[in-house]
């Protein structure tokens, strides 16, 4: 090799390398403000505090987190429950309405995760689990055909902490598409083992936090959804 080119190969080596070094900054620093910025998740306040129920026909679970399936049996108990007292406290009990579930989802399989209370009162013709969304945004799109046919005005939608954010995001670009107007309000349910102040104290913790961080960057960003039949 002449001395011309072995002072190109050098040049060529030398300025990969620089290369190599400012892209793994650039990475590192990419991820360092993941890092920062993901707690935005957090940064929501719910519709519904628990303590008063408001008149909706449907509480929609969306059942792919742990704890949200005994979550929602246990709010529908408290419905039930008031619907049992004297007085015009309430119209009529909600729809217990279950996405994300999966395909082979039944009823014995929700029973399991339900206590004991809310079987001895709930019946399976008062829930309805819906089988064919596979994310968020189908979740919302197959609720919104079930609610249309049906009539539904309000729903108080439930799921975890770290995911509400982005599937009320989700729900109301959906929503907002159908000719008659569905109000939706939503509670959350804290079953992770951790809570939304100390993500990062565990990997647990930053693990979800910075997947959904991701997620919810996505949907705000560039999802749109895509109505079905229309």
């Amino acid at each position: 090799m002449t001395s011309s080119k072995k002072k190109r190969s050098q040049r060529f080596k030398s300025a990969m390398a620089v290369i190599s070094v400012f892209t793994s900054l650039g990475i590192a620093a990419f991820f360092i403000l993941i890092y920062y910025w993901a707690g935005e998740i957090y940064d929501y306040q719910d519709t519904v505090d628990g303590a008063h129920l408001p008149q909706v026909d449907a509480i929609v679970c969306l059942a792919g987190g742990r704890g949200r399936i005994a979550a929602a049996g246990d709010l529908w108990y408290r419905y039930w429950e008031y619907s049992q007292k004297s007085g015009p406290i309430l119209e009529k009990v909600p729809v217990l309405y279950f996405s994300g579930m999966g395909p082979q989802a039944k009823w014995n399989i929700v029973a399991k995760q339900l206590r004991r209370g809310v079987l001895s009162a709930i019946r399976e013709e008062s829930v309805v689990i819906e089988k064919e969304s596979l994310n968020t945004g189908e979740n919302a799109l197959w609720l919104s055909q079930y609610a249309e046919i049906h009539h539904w005005r309000r729903i108080l939608l439930l799921t975890s902490g770290y995911h509400m954010k982005r599937a009320r995001f989700i729900f109301e670009q959906v929503l907002k598409g159908l000719d008659d107007p569905i109000q939706l309000e939503t509670i959350s349910v804290y079953q992770e083992p951790f809570v939304p102040e100390e993500w990062r104290a565990g990997p647990n913790g930053i693990r979800v936090t910075l997947i959904e961080y991701l997620k919810w960057v996505y949907y705000r960003s560039f999802w749109k959804p895509a109505w079905k039949g229309k």
